[in-house]
């Protein structure tokens, strides 16, 4: 009798075994009923247990509890990723359990041009849904965030490298910030090959200030190195570089004044900093976040005895190059029939 009491008992524990099985197993291949794809974010730091309840919430899963256990039983507790994820309808719990392990978020192609402003980069980004721009122009004048990535200045301004991303629709601007800096010196390590770092932060800095400005000066590529060439010269002569991009930096950034299709000669005499026709040296800060043919041009100018250069051509972007004033400024005169 004892026996078969025994017997009883572990039959019933088996069969409520088998139901709490299948009902776990049910639970985790069976999507909630969801007509609709869902996104859902998740926050950076975020626990398992704020996972599987933000899921559960969205309606991604029917069972927090049971997705947590399952995470934690495939030993991936700490293996999800942040991000924001697109849920399609009839999604399992096991599919969208492996979507976050692998880190499947949604991404948003966005192409940064070579030679925008913090301020340009900002609308951009808020255009294509990425992040709000204040936000972004927040992190980006975040002193100690710009600190952390080894930025000897206030502001990330110029070592946001212009380039083909693909960012997390919504993203913790700090990120993103970080993310384009990131690539700033992956773009140096190209420049400098296997070479060592050939000049401490603050060099590099001053460096950086001067492809900005060579960014929103040269059209052809070719140029780039000569127009460097020019500045150098001119810093070391203790020229003014008198360069209208710095100029047009001032009108945009700072007056707030729509960018002029030509420089006047007023405009050259506003006091402000930057404004390199009224004061010797590079400007405080970079004027644009330059590419990579900018920031090489600034690391290896050409030796060169220019010291002007003008636009030669509108048409081809052609610059010419001069050793004097007098060179400069002259212009060649065609006869008629030639």
């Amino acid at each position: 009798m004892k026996k078969y009491h025994i017997r009883f008992i572990m039959q019933n524990l088996l069969i409520l075994f088998l139901i709490l099985s299948m009902a776990i197993i049910i639970l985790i291949i069976t999507p909630p009923f969801r007509s609709k794809s869902v996104e859902v974010k998740i926050k950076s730091g975020s626990s398992l247990r704020d996972v599987a309840q933000e899921l559960h919430n969205s309606h991604v899963i029917p069972s927090s509890r049971i997705f947590e256990l399952y995470v934690r039983a495939i030993g991936s507790e700490r293996s999800i990723k942040s991000g924001t994820y697109r849920f399609m309808p009839f999604e399992s719990p096991i599919a969208a359990a492996s979507k976050l392990i692998r880190g499947y978020y949604i991404t948003q192609k966005v192409v940064i041009p070579e030679g925008r402003t913090a301020r340009q980069i900002a609308t951009i980004l808020e255009s294509n849904n990425v992040i709000n721009a204040e936000a972004f122009l927040e992190a980006v004048n975040d002193t100690e965030l710009a600190k952390s990535l080894g930025i000897p200045a206030s502001s990330c301004e110029g070592y946001l490298f212009p380039d083909t991303y693909f960012f997390n629709p919504q993203c913790d601007s700090r990120e993103l910030v970080s993310q384009m800096v990131a690539g700033f010196n992956d773009a140096i390590e190209r420049i400098e090959g296997t070479k060592t770092k050939l000049l401490n932060p603050q060099s590099l800095h001053q460096r950086v200030i001067l492809a900005s400005i060579i960014e929103r000066e040269y059209r052809l590529p070719e140029d780039a190195p000569l127009i460097a060439s020019v500045f150098f010269n001119r810093l070391q002569r203790n020229m003014p570089l008198q360069s209208c991009a710095t100029v047009v930096y001032v009108m945009t950034e700072h007056l707030g004044k729509e960018e002029p299709s030509v420089v006047h000669y007023g405009d050259l005499k506003i006091q402000d900093p930057y404004n390199t026709y009224i004061n010797r040296g590079l400007p405080p800060g970079p004027i644009s976040n330059p590419g990579e043919i900018s920031l090489r041009a600034a690391l290896f100018p050409p030796q060169t005895d220019y010291l002007y250069f003008r636009l030669d051509d509108v048409n081809t972007g052609k610059h010419r190059f001069s050793h004097t004033l007098e060179e400069h400024n002259y212009v060649e005169i065609i006869p008629k029939g030639l």
